[in-house]
């Protein structure tokens, strides 16, 4: 029975309508909530004694005067008393600190603990999202909303609920008390009331866009500095740093007026909750102190009354700050909800199969792939047997990348056009695919994190040589005297401390020490010299013999060994065959075959 009752109390704070958007992350922790509302009752009743007992003390003094009692003798009856009545409160006044403070520590717990589940769901969702979503949302955005909405969130919780609860209970409280006390002098004092009530509410819709308009623009802000940030390089070779500044003042002078517009609604609204609260004592010193003269209220209910009526100051405020926030984290709550309710393109299907391992035989069947509303890939149809090595060939812009990110589904073609293993993609589950693809991509992202991390990203267990056999195959052991630290050695920020051909050569590791079913190399050699690119290469032809290789380059002498050459033109194969079969035909192939060789001869030359 007890236990229904809880479930009740539960469900029904729950559907309390200021929370609802915060449901789902309260709803876990209801025992603590339900304990620090228990807590925060107890120490309200307690603080609502206190009045009661300095009326006590109070009265017992007056009447102890008003009989001709003295008061220069300390250790007279009223003395004792009065020790007795301080006694009394100092006693509740540490119990209600007691209580105070369990119900700080469970609510305000509750809180972080919400704001650690927001954080978690939100980055979890943001890494199921597909690739075509972050090219067309600003990283900076992304961000602001992880960290400044979500401790806007966080501020709201750990005072709100606190805050709303606490000035209803010392409302309630105190009103029951002051009525008791005198009933019409407690309706008197409630007069501001119904004009704070009025003003909450025409206010808070205001707080609620002007605090939005101040996120959205946070978010711009955060945009442009990530981009700067990453960009320094061309922002400083391109002579950039007086023209972003000025972009920059542009943005953060709109942030600027936007906080001035949102003070300025607050600036109204506080001081006026001090003037309605100071509305209430000057009624209360009025009638009230007419009462006590004409003899209708005792000095001790008067001043009784007047500490209660100060108990309900402070919620007053609160409750104006407390709309300010609740304003502040509807408004941060809903923009995370924005991310939240993105459903991600790329998902395993209800008709995915149960499959262990590939092989790694692929094929393109009648494939169209279009990006934005424009043709990329058009009518490709190719079969590449396991084991084999395939390399792509064609000019900027020919769908080359395209047709290798669709391999490992980082981006997605319509059903049934690409197979492994004679099984469409979308059957096979996303975790066993791309744990079986090493992938280079164009552009090489390192973590900042330890050389040897970067390596064995992906790899839950390393075998003993397998890091230096990694390193061996990509040609990255020759440079390993750059590295002071070896393989612990921390590379910073996106491989700052690394030259472009060490972060490829990097990347290329981390995909081989995989081992692979799939490889795919996407331009993975661009940004070596054409020696180094013979050594890795000839490292590779080990490891390529024994799965499936994705070949993607411009230079001729990367693909010249691969057992079938694709040359693409607008998205389309135009001409298909090995290296010799090709040359020997005249065609595109051919004609780079050439352009490249002259060029190898002038630069030796």
């Amino acid at each position: 029975m007890c236990t229904d009752g809880i479930l009740k109390y539960r469900n029904l704070f729950l559907s309390l309508n200021p929370f609802k958007p915060f449901t789902p992350y309260l709803e876990q922790y209801w025992r603590r909530i339900i304990l620090g509302l228990a807590l925060l009752a107890v120490a309200q009743a307690i603080s609502t004694a206190i009045p009661l007992a300095l009326k006590e003390g109070v009265d017992s003094i007056k009447v102890w005067i008003d009989n001709g009692g003295s008061l220069h003798a300390p250790f007279s009856e009223i003395y004792q008393e009065t020790y007795f009545y301080a006694g009394i409160i100092l006693a509740l006044a540490l119990l209600q600190m007691g209580f105070d403070m369990g119900m700080r520590w469970c609510l305000t717990s509750v809180s972080r603990y919400v704001e650690y589940d927001i954080r978690e769901v939100y980055f979890s969702r943001l890494l199921t999202l597909s690739l075509q979503y972050f090219n067309r949302t600003p990283t900076g955005d992304l961000m602001a909303r992880a960290t400044n909405d979500v401790n806007a969130v966080r501020m709201f919780l750990g005072f709100g609920i606190r805050m709303l609860f606490g000035a209803v209970l010392a409302l309630g409280f105190s009103m029951v008390v002051m009525c008791s006390i005198d009933w019409k002098l407690a309706v008197y004092a409630m007069i501001p009331m119904p004009v704070m009530a009025f003003v909450m509410n025409r206010v808070s819709s205001r707080i609620h866009r002007g605090f939005m308009a101040v996120q959205e623009q946070f978010s711009n802000i955060s945009a442009r500095v990530q981009e700067n940030l990453s960009g320094i390089r061309v922002v400083k070779a391109f002579a950039q740093r007086e023209a972003e500044i000025t972009a920059f003042d542009v943005l953060n002078r709109e942030y600027l007026e936007r906080n001035k517009k949102l003070i300025h609604t607050q600036s109204l609204f506080f001081p006026l909750t001090f003037l309605l609260s100071g509305a209430s004592l000057a009624i209360i010193l009025w009638l009230g102190g007419g009462a006590v003269i004409q003899g209708e209220l005792t000095l001790g209910e008067f001043v009784a009354f007047n500490a209660y009526l100060t108990r309900l100051i402070f919620p007053m405020i609160t409750l104006g700050w407390m709309i300010d926030r609740y304003q502040r984290g509807m408004a941060s709550m809903k923009r995370i909800d924005e991310i939240l309710a993105e459903v991600p393109e790329i998902v395993d299907a209800e008709s995915t199969r149960s499959i262990a391992g590939l092989s790694g035989e692929i094929e393109f069947r009648n494939l169209s792939f279009s990006f934005n509303g424009q043709k990329v890939l058009e009518d490709i149809d190719l079969h590449i047997p396991a084991g084999s090595t395939v390399a792509v060939v064609g000019r900027v812009g020919s769908g080359k990348s395209t047709l290798g990110r669709l391999i490992p589904r980082l981006i997605q073609s319509e059903p049934g056009m690409v197979l492994i293993d004679g099984v469409p993609v979308e059957e096979i589950p996303l975790e066993t695919l791309r744990s079986s693809i090493g992938y280079v991509p164009q552009d090489t992202f390192l973590f900042s994190d330890s050389l040897e991390e970067n390596i064995r990203l992906g790899v839950q267990e390393v075998l003993p040589g397998d890091l230096e056999w990694a390193t061996e195959i990509s040609q990255l052991s020759r440079d390993m005297d750059d590295f002071p630290e070896g393989y612990e050695t921390q590379l910073g920020e996106r491989g700052v401390s690394m030259s472009g051909g060490q972060k490829q050569r990097t990347a290329l590791a981390r995909a081989v020490i995989r081992r692979p079913a799939i490889l795919i190399l996407d331009d993975a050699m661009a940004s070596v010299d054409t020696h180094t690119e013979e050594e890795i290469l000839r490292g590779l032809r080990e490891v390529m013999k024994d799965r499936t290789t994705f070949l993607i380059s411009h230079r001729i002498s990367t693909v010249r060994q691969a057992d079938q050459i694709v040359v693409l033109q607008d998205g389309r194969i135009i001409e298909q065959g090995n290296h010799n079969e090709l040359v020997a035909s005249g065609g595109v192939y051919a004609d780079m075959h050439k352009r490249q060789q002259l060029t190898q001869e002038l630069d030796e030359i």
